[in-house]
């Protein structure tokens, strides 16, 4: 069975954060761990401010009304 890992970066949204991640073998994770990879997203120390979505205006979509 695999175990996701999670580590500064972007790639995956997770509580309005981003973090690269990556699943590895249990018998695995004990190395992943020392390269600064961390079980839990709780335990990646925050580097950026959670993502917030936004919304392009009516005006601004690239769509017509016509």
């Amino acid at each position: 069975m695999g175990v996701m890992l999670y580590s500064h970066g972007n790639g995956t949204r997770v509580w309005g954060k981003e973090y690269k991640t990556i699943i590895v073998r249990d018998d695995e994770v004990a190395e992943y761990l020392k390269q600064g990879w961390h079980k839990h997203p709780d335990e990646v120390k925050a580097e950026q401010e959670p993502v917030k979505r936004t919304r392009k205006n009516k005006a601004e979509s690239d769509e017509s009304d016509d």
